[in-house]
């Protein structure tokens, strides 16, 4: 009896999902869909009244119940439409949780290729504006050209080999911008002088996404004057504090005729947005601002 019952639950539950939902219900066959279902039942119940007792019986103390067959017939077909009805709602619920799945995979698939795209871009800018500052140097027949190409043959290591993870060593990634600021230093005088990094707080087991930091220093000199100011500065910081927090600090002052618009619409810009919000979404602030002569940028990351 209890055997008999439970394969009614699964005729009925199998039928449901397999055939009923995908060939009707999702096609919005609704008509089709009630009448196959009212038939379904119907069906199923009559085949386990005719494969059941006639009778449910129940002993008491003193005699014997028998419910008729209209009371088990009522009974068996609500406990099935139950059953049909538990059953809608788990293919509902699988599929939907399938589909985010699905969408959750394509969009991760996607920033991904995305955040290959970006970092392909950040190679080659960062590379042609290394060759142009080495062009120059051997062109003027400077000795800092040979210890310059030295740099630059360290710095394509870095960006070649280890900058293809998600996540690169924080204090690699300081030993990259510092290598950077030292190549550009080799340029002339004002560069040596006037032209800072440093860098406190760092740990070995700190991460952070690659290259992430080189457009803000490549535009503090791109954008900076110390080519044609003796009193140009150009400061840039990094600080990690006790509670993980990474800041982020590049000065410079600027050019006459270059905006605050200027500044912070170029190509990498936008890139390293997309960026930060791509890898850090809610972690991090950066802020761009401009005073008199100087141009400010702060990058707040909250969780590395």
């Amino acid at each position: 009896m209890a055997s008999l019952s439970v394969a009614a639950q699964g005729i009925v539950a199998l039928a449901t999902v397999r055939l009923l939902i995908p060939r009707f219900l999702e096609k919005r066959k609704y008509l089709a869909y009630g009448l196959l279902v009212i038939a379904l039942l119907l069906l199923v119940t009559v085949l386990y009244m005719r494969l059941s007792e006639p009778g449910v019986r129940f002993l008491t103390v003193k005699r014997e119940i028998r419910y008729p067959k209209a009371f088990q017939f009522g009974r068996m077909y609500f406990l099935l439409f139950i059953i049909h009805i538990t059953s809608v709602t788990y293919k509902f619920a699988t599929d939907r949780f399938r589909a985010q799945h699905r969408q959750s995979e394509l969009l991760r698939k996607q920033l991904e290729t995305e955040l290959q795209v970006l970092k392909a871009q950040i190679n080659p800018h960062f590379l042609f504006n290394t060759l142009n500052n080495v062009y120059t140097l051997a062109y003027l027949k400077d000795d800092n050209a040979a210890p310059m190409i030295m740099k630059l043959s360290e710095l394509l290591r870095y960006t070649l080999y280890d900058c293809q993870a998600d996540r690169v060593r924080l204090e690699k990634e300081v030993e990259f911008l510092q290598n950077i600021v030292a190549m550009q230093q080799l340029k002339s005088g004002n560069y040596q002088n006037q032209l800072s990094f440093t860098s406190s707080g760092v740990q070995p087991e700190q991460l952070i996404a690659p290259l992430l930091l080189l457009v803000f220093v490549e535009n503090s000199f791109k954008h900076g004057d110390l080519d044609t100011n003796a009193d140009g500065s150009i400061a840039i910081s990094l600080n990690m504090d006790d509670t993980g927090v990474l800041l982020f600090e590049c000065v410079n002052t600027t050019r006459k005729r270059v905006s605050h618009e200027h500044f912070s619409q170029g190509i990498g810009l936008n890139n390293v947005r997309k960026r930060l919000e791509m890898i850090y979404p809610g972690t991090h602030e950066l802020t761009l601002s401009e005073q008199k002569d100087r141009f400010f940028v702060r990058l707040k990351i909250y969780q590395l």
